[in-house]
């Protein structure tokens, strides 16, 4: 009773006027028309889209947000579901006009607020001058964020707020501007201040340095001194010592405990290259026996390291004969009593001894480098082939588990019989096919294939399996199916991979084979010795985009018709000169198959398409099924499907 609505409704926003509680009232009915407002309008159109309409009287709770209607009134609205015995027949939309909103919020804020579009369009606002030269400045993408803006003498802060809350299709913003001219300028004093204070403080840190150090390393240039003098050879200058409790004091302490070790270890040195020559020449003969031991090349390869060594020795001895004669006479200035005479001390080392210590460290480095090398690389290889081993045995056992997952023979059934079988490239494979009965009446077929190879591909082929069976007994239709696995798919895809996949449903009561497509081979229908690709629904992979919807249709199957499904492993068979097995040759081969078994059928087509390879590696995953029907198993239909043969292009 449209009468009866309007006078209710009029009498009900007199009330709520009155009490301020709102500018509009509408009454809205469940199809979203507008069954009262109190605006003057001979077509009013309502504040809150049908779908948020249906959905709020469909739960029975209030809604609330940012609505618009047609004639781009834009008000602040809440929905009341109107109940009339135990159901709810209407929408009452309280709503309130967003000026008095922006009001109330400039009075809360002390800002200036603008209600705009995603596109900068001024909807609501009491300056409209001072947006239009902020429009510019004003980043609308960078929202709940503090924003500072400079206009001519005058600095502004900005705040961008999303409206989130949004009832119709009105996507809008709330800009709150406020003028920050005089905080700004205190904060620019305040940094000013603050950065002559750093300057005045760091100026006066980098004098007392100055003065700190000069003082500090003063006596450290006696010191540096007498270093000088030791590295020219005079070993014979000596530093006061003086008050040893002052940095001076200690400092020619250890300097002239220092000299005194230089003289002890030039004696020590001179005893220990007389050893080492006796061991270098030792050491060197047993090198050469050894090296005559070994075979003709590794011998050869020794003898010309050592030859090496010997001519480096040679080469760096000349160099540096004069600076060993330059250090030998400056110990001459060493206290004479203290030092060993010449039959004691052999004279100091003479050239060829430092000749052979040298060339027996340089020969004893090559050959522990030759040694240490030849140990590690035993060790990486040892290391990679259990590395190697431990890894085949993992393939192994995920090879036994996949083939595991792949489906048994269903039950016999007079109606049918099905088959497959997958040949993977690698140890594990990213295709996979599966058949099983949904009821007592329908008997589920899926082939999919993977993009990638190996056990990423082998792991996301068990999560699409897993997902498309839990998904089954949840939808009606092949499409519904591959929608809602398609939108799992892409909310689990870390990895970013995508499996293109066909679904096919088949009513073994009446023959009528359902299905849906998601960029998958085409199967063949082999009928009456000829073979033809069934025509797809256009469906593209799963697990890329989420949220699309995959279409299924259906062929009416009659007794003797065969289906064949493949991946694409066996059209894309290369042989060892690139030549591609192609899906004309799979046609013929399948328009060839004669009256047998589907076991023989998928035998018979993986059987060419290994003659066809040859020796050529595999490098695709190759899976194929047969579905055989043989006629309506008359139990009845139980979805009512109709059992007439339709045209077979339908």
């Amino acid at each position: 009773d449209y009468n009866a609505i309007r006078q209710y409704g009029g009498r009900l926003h007199q009330q709520l006027a009155s009490a301020g509680v709102s500018d509009r009232l509408d009454i809205v009915s469940a199809s979203g028309s507008v069954l009262y407002s109190s605006l003057p309008n001979e077509f009013p159109t309502p504040a809150i889209s049908p779908e948020l309409v249906a959905q709020a009287m469909a739960d029975q709770e209030v809604i609330s947000g940012l609505g618009n209607d047609r004639q781009r009134h834009i008000l602040v609205a809440v929905g009341l579901p109107l109940l009339a015995g135990r159901g709810v027949v209407g929408l009452a939309v309280l709503g309130t006009e967003i000026s008095e909103a922006i009001a109330e919020m400039e009075i809360v804020t002390r800002s200036t607020v603008f209600f705009v579009n995603r596109r900068g369009r001024l909807l609501a606002g009491t300056a409209e001058d001072l947006w239009r030269e902020l429009d510019d400045q004003i980043d609308l993408v960078d929202v709940n964020s503090l924003q500072t803006l400079e206009l001519s003498d005058r600095v502004y802060s900005a705040i961008v707020l999303p409206q989130e809350v949004e009832l119709g299709s009105l996507q809008a913003i709330v800009v709150s501007v406020r003028d920050i001219t005089d905080v700004a300028s205190q904060q620019q004093r305040l940094r000013n201040l603050m950065i002559v204070g750093t300057a005045v403080g760091l100026a006066i840190m980098v004098v007392l340095l100055n003065f700190y150090m000069a003082w500090a390393f003063a006596p450290l240039a006696v010191g540096i001194n007498m270093l000088n003098a030791l590295s020219r050879g005079n070993l014979s200058i000596r530093m006061d010592t003086g008050d040893v409790r002052d940095e001076v004091g200690r400092i020619s302490n250890a300097l002239n405990l220092f000299r005194s070790k230089l003289v002890a270890m030039d004696r020590l040195r001179q005893s220990r290259e007389r050893q080492r020559g006796r061991q270098e020449r030792f050491i060197r003969r047993e090198m050469t026996e050894l090296a005559d031991t070994l075979d003709e090349e590794e011998r050869a390869a020794v003898l010309e390291e050592l030859q090496q060594v010997e001519d480096q020795v040679r080469e760096r001895a000349s160099e540096s004969e004069n600076t060993f004669v330059r250090e030998a006479k400056s110990l001459e200035h060493f206290d004479r009593a203290d030092e060993p005479d010449e039959e004691e001390s052999g004279g100091g080392t003479s050239s060829a001894e430092r000749e052979g210590l040298a060339m027996m460290a340089l020969a004893f480095q090559k050959m522990s480098e030759r040694v240490q090398n030849q140990n590690q690389r035993l060790r990486d290889s040892l290391a990679i082939k259990n590395a190697l081993i431990a890894i085949q045995k993992e393939l192994d056992i995920a090879a036994k588990v996949q083939l595991s997952l792949m489906p048994t023979k269903l039950p016999e059934s007079p109606a049918f019989s099905v088959h497959g079988t997958m040949k993977p490239a690698k140890e594990v494979g990213g295709d996979f096919f599966d058949y099983f009965r949904i009821d007592e009446h329908h008997i589920a077929i899926v082939i999919a294939d993977v993009s990638g190879k190996g056990v990423p591909a082998a792991l996301f082929m068990v999560m699409a399996r897993t997902v498309l069976r839990a998904t089954i007994r949840m939808e009606e239709t092949p499409g519904e199916v591959l929608d809602r696995v398609n939108s799992f798919l892409d909310r689990n895809n870390a990895e970013q991979l995508f499996v293109t996949v066909f679904f096919g449903v088949l009513n073994e009561s009446t023959g009528r084979f359902s299905f849906a497509n998601g960029g998958h081979n085409s199967p063949l229908l082999v009928s009456d010795g000829s073979a033809t690709p069934l025509k797809l629904t256009g469906g593209v992979v799963l697990g890329m985009i989420e949220g699309l919807v995959y279409e299924d249709t259906y062929i009416d199957l009659v007794p003797g018709d065969r289906i064949i499904f493949v991946t694409d492993g066996i059209a894309e068979a290369t042989d060892s000169e690139l030549n591609d097995y192609g899906d004309d040759r799979l046609i013929r081969a399948a328009s060839s198959l004669p009256e047998q078994s589907p076991e023989e059928d998928v035998s018979e087509i993986v059987r060419g398409v290994e003659e066809f390879v040859g020796d050529a590696p595999q490098f695709d995953d190759i899976t194929c099924v047969a579905l055989h029907f043989r006629g309506s198993s008359g139990d009845g239909d139980p979805d009512g499907a109709d059992r007439s043969v339709p045209d077979r292009d339908t």
